[in-house]
């Protein structure tokens, strides 16, 4: 069975790079064994502490930007860290080629009820610096935490899968993840309705019609609340993952951060065939203002984003 090393060694030349995911892979599956723990150690609580978007911080938010920064300091191919957590980037090795950001604990507020959480890192050219389109991205890729530890990441072809095994390697069991293009399940937070904007407010009418509807099927809602969680499901068996911009997210931009949550998830779309989009522009585009910029996200299927899409045309 193909291990992660001989998987980088296949997909890449670039020592630094393949580095750089090896570094990712480490700092997760540490973050992994400390999150089997957490409970029994009370670390699923509150720090007492808010990080730059002004979110309270988890314990384990913490200890998992530490695990991360203790991981890529120990890399002499990282040159800059920017993390969810931090408020300016991080200034790392000098000579190195490769930037980091990375959201270490997505999903935290699920931490207290054993629900999937994850680590989503993004990778980029150093001589590019830090404000670039998620285009440029070398490699990105995200860690499910679940039932089993899951690694999905992508350099510039397909979207591969791996597992972390007892013996504390990453086994490859899918090669190329296939988002399907068409679906009948859509993961939006219906308790956000009030705020909608019209295109979001009428794909989601069409999909509540059912067969009786423009959609012409039958769908199913699942939303997570842990981004992670919500796009592993869709990257598995397909479907469509919206956090738009609406009335009270429209001041800051959107709700999810561009360079370290919505690119690299945008990225390891396309690279099994979903598509990715602001509503009006495919989010891989978006020119980035700030390392904690906000985006809206929708994601997924390409003929569910595709109607939204439409919607959003009509507007």
């Amino acid at each position: 069975m193909t291990h992660l090393p001989q998987w980088l060694a296949a997909e890449t030349d670039d020592r630094n790079l393949a580095g750089a995911i090896v570094s990712m892979a480490a700092a997760s599956a540490e973050i992994a064994a400390i999150l089997r723990a957490a409970p029994i150690e009370g670390q699923t609580g509150l720090a007492g502490a808010t990080n730059v978007q002004g979110e309270a911080q988890k314990a384990l938010d913490v200890i998992s930007n530490d695990i991360v920064l203790k991981h890529l300091r120990a890399n002499p191919a990282i040159s800059i860290l920017v993390s969810e957590e931090l408020d300016e980037a991080v200034e790392m090795s000098s000579q190195g080629t490769v930037i980091v950001a990375t959201d270490p604990l997505d999903g935290s507020s699920n931490l207290d009820v054993n629900v999937t959480v994850g680590t989503i890192f993004s990778i980029l050219p150093t001589h590019g610096g830090v404000l670039q389109k998620g285009e440029a991205q070398l490699a990105a890729g995200y860690v499910a935490y679940g039932p089993a530890t899951s690694l999905v990441v992508r350099i510039k072809g397909a979207t591969s899968v791996f597992t972390l095994a007892q013996d504390g390697q990453w086994r490859l069991n899918l090669a190329e993840a296939k988002v399907p293009a068409a679906s009948g399940e859509f993961a939006i937070n219906t308790a956000r309705e009030r705020f909608w904007d019209a295109a979001t407010r009428n794909y989601v009418s069409e999909n509540i019609a059912g067969e009786t509807g423009a959609a012409g099927k039958r769908y199913n809602m699942r939303w997570v609340g842990s981004m992670v969680a919500d796009i592993h499901r869709i990257l598995m068996r397909g479907g469509i993952f919206l956090y738009p911009l609406d009335s009270e997210t429209v001041g800051k931009g959107g709700r999810l951060r561009l360079l370290y949550e919505a690119n690299p998830m945008a990225w390891l779309m396309a690279g099994a065939g979903g598509k990715s989009t602001t509503g009006r522009q495919d989010i891989l585009t978006v020119e980035p203002t700030d390392i904690h910029q906000r985006v809206p996200v929708i994601m997924g299927s390409a003929d569910e984003v595709q109607r939204v899409e439409n919607w959003y045309a009509k507007a």
